[in-house]
């Protein structure tokens, strides 16, 4: 077993007050404490796993559920916590991906260079569909284009359904708790973003900003297991629109993390489509256990430069990091 490798997890969840207060955190009294610690209590289960550096990401889905005319002030105040009290403190330990005001895209640009110029952050958090809309809409040209200039990239993690697919797609079952489950974490929320990313792709996102960056979790959420099928079927009708093959969007702007889905088989599939130079480690805390994550991955049976590459090399090519 690899005891040596530098972990670094990319997908490591927390919250706030005021996220708490906008967003509501419907879950165990532990795993809310476990968001809000952002301290001691989170470098003690880092050290019991072998974890050696978090990218704090913000609570699904950052501001998005502020009053619009109060997103932009509430994530600058979020954004600057994270880099004045906790990364000042633990800077060893923490890196972040910023929050944005996404309702007003040109503020968030503005924010995201100001949280990657003056507070050294790596890049940004967007989720699902935000006000009906995916990354592919016009409106958020001006992030994405921030993005490619600064040359850091967008974490696009699941969120909510919107009311009117959870009521066509996932009700009528007899029991809410199950459409709940089957709409999220149980199946829905990894097809949003899958789709979120192919029409980003099949829109020419990428034509336009060749250089962008886009980093999804759950091992690809789905996207390996589609990509021969994609690359068929959506390649055909696309060739003509398009500057390059459909899949080679997936190998020049596109990376996977392990987060949530520690499965052997899935690791294997992912390496089969992406290589090993765009999968990365992580975990999904604190919805998903830091050593059970850390341990799975160091028992992989991989070459030890693939290990290292998913461990840590690869986050510190896209991220401008180290090397550690």
């Amino acid at each position: 077993m690899a005891n040596d490798l530098f972990l670094i997890g990319l997908e490591e969840h927390y919250s706030t007050p005021e996220l708490v207060r906008i967003n509501g955190l419907a879950m165990s009294n532990r795993l809310r404490d476990a968001h809000i610690d952002i301290g001691r209590g989170r470098i003690a289960d880092m050290d019991a796993a072998g974890i050696d550096m978090q990218v704090l990401s913000p609570q699904s889905p950052g501001v998005m559920n502020a009053p619009v005319d109060e997103g932009t002030a509430l994530a600058r105040k979020i954004n600057s916590y994270i880099h004045d009290d906790i990364i000042a403190a633990y800077p060893d330990r923490f890196r972040a991906f910023a929050t944005l005001p996404f309702h007003r895209p040109e503020e968030a640009a503005d924010e995201l260079e100001r949280c990657v110029c003056d507070l050294g952050f790596l890049g940004c958090m967007s989720y699902g569909a935000m006000n009906g809309k995916f990354l592919d809409h016009a409106s958020f040209a001006p992030v994405l284009a921030r993005a490619e200039a600064l040359g850091v990239p967008i974490y696009i993690h699941p969120f909510a359904a919107s009311p009117q697919v959870r009521k066509i797609y996932y009700d009528g079952l007899g029991d809410e708790n199950i459409s709940d489950v089957l709409s999220g974490p149980g199946y829905g929320w990894h097809q949003e973003v899958a789709l979120q990313c192919l029409r980003m792709i099949a829109s020419g996102v990428f034509d336009r900003f060749p250089k962008l960056q886009i980093v999804v979790g759950h091992m690809g959420e789905a996207l390996p297991f589609y990509y021969w099928r994609f690359g068929e079927r959506l390649a055909a009708a696309t060739s003509n629109q398009l500057q390059k093959p459909i899949q080679q969007y997936f190998h020049d702007n596109v990376w996977i993390t392990t987060s949530g889905f520690f499965r052997n088989e899935l690791l294997t599939l992912a390496l089969a489509v992406m290589g090993d130079d765009r999968v990365m480690f992580s975990v999904d805390y604190p919805r998903a256990d830091n050593k059970a994550g850390a341990d799975w991955f160091r028992a992989v049976d991989l070459p030890a430069a693939t290990k290292n590459k998913i461990a840590h090399a690869n986050a510190e090519k896209l991220l401008n990091i180290g090397p550690f």
